[in-house]
């Protein structure tokens, strides 16, 4: 009996792994290649059935729509169509503002947990993260009450302190691993040429942790820049107003425009994609060496 040889068989493990890998990247593209193409196309084009996959008569009046919305556009959109810049710039000021402050304040509480020794660190570090199972939905009316009174509603104050909570804990358990990974030579050689701990910490901590601080910002960017719930509580005006929560009034009880929905869409995936593609290779390192380490 004959065997074929091994460099005529067919790889069946490898065709099952490339058609899994089609199918989810399929899974991940379709939605968003549709809401593109989607804002590309009129009203009747985008609706038909079947849909259409491609724009046959494209145009870019649903993007300049954003810049001068005509009054059916405003009544269709709930008005969402002029809140929408406003909405992107507070969603780049908040996300911005709360990636920064998330690496000001978890730097040093990193820098202490992975090179102090102190009663009780274990245990803290446990409760950062217990604090980050805590659903957002218990905590939301809390959160409302202190904003209140503190008079921080409808302002972006209110909605970077929520993030910040989010977002710290995570941050604080990449950073120490990233730290903790520094040999103390480096740092004592940095000592010895006069160097104090900010200099320490310049020269020598967050360059080697840089994929993770790079990681962990974006990380809090993209918390703070799709989150919904808080923002919805905590906002009503356009002074405040974030980009998922103006999406959500694109559909009215009058009607609904699809390809204004689409546009907007697109506008708001843009600025995370841009970034992740900037930082890319950042990023992956980042996560690839916090995912090892305790």
């Amino acid at each position: 009996m004959s065997t074929v040889p091994l460099r005529h068989r067919i790889p069946i493990k490898k065709i099952v792994v490339y058609v899994v890998a089609l199918f989810f990247a399929a899974w991940l593209l379709l939605p968003f290649y549709r809401i593109v193409t989607m804002s590309f196309m009129h009203e009747p084009d985008a609706i038909q059935v079947p849909p259409q996959w491609f724009p046959t008569d494209p145009t870019f009046g649903n993007y300049r729509s954003f810049a001068s919305p005509d009054e059916a556009q405003v009544l269709v959109g709930g008005r969402a169509v002029q809140e929408t810049p406003y909405a992107l710039r507070n969603s780049a000021i908040i996300a911005i503002s709360t990636a920064l402050l998330n690496l000001i304040i978890a730097v040093p509480a990193a820098y202490a947990f992975s090179r102090l020794k102190f009663r009780g660190s274990k245990v803290l570090l446990v409760g950062y993260l217990v604090t980050r199972m805590v659903p957002s939905i218990a905590i939301i009316i809390p959160f409302y009450l202190m904003m209140r009174s503190f008079g921080l509603l409808n302002t972006y104050g209110a909605l970077i302190l929520s993030y910040l909570t989010f977002s710290l804990p995570v941050t604080i358990w990449v950073l120490k691993d990233f730290f903790r990974a520094v040999p103390r030579e480096l740092e004592d050689a940095a000592r010895v040429d006069r160097c104090g701990w900010f200099g320490a910490m310049w020269q020598v901590f967050l360059p080697v942790a840089a994929p993770g601080l790079v990681a962990a910002a974006v990380f809090s960017f993209m918390t703070a820049w799709s989150e919904f719930m808080f923002a919805l509580f905590m906002t009503s005006t356009k002074a405040a107003k974030t980009m998922p929560v103006v999406a959500a009034n694109f559909a009215t009880d009058l009607n609904t425009d699809f390809t204004l929905m689409a546009t907007a869409g697109v506008l708001a995936v843009v600025p995370p994609l841009v970034l992740v593609l900037i930082f890319q290779r950042l990023i992956v390192q980042g996560m690839a060496a916090g995912s090892v380490k305790g």
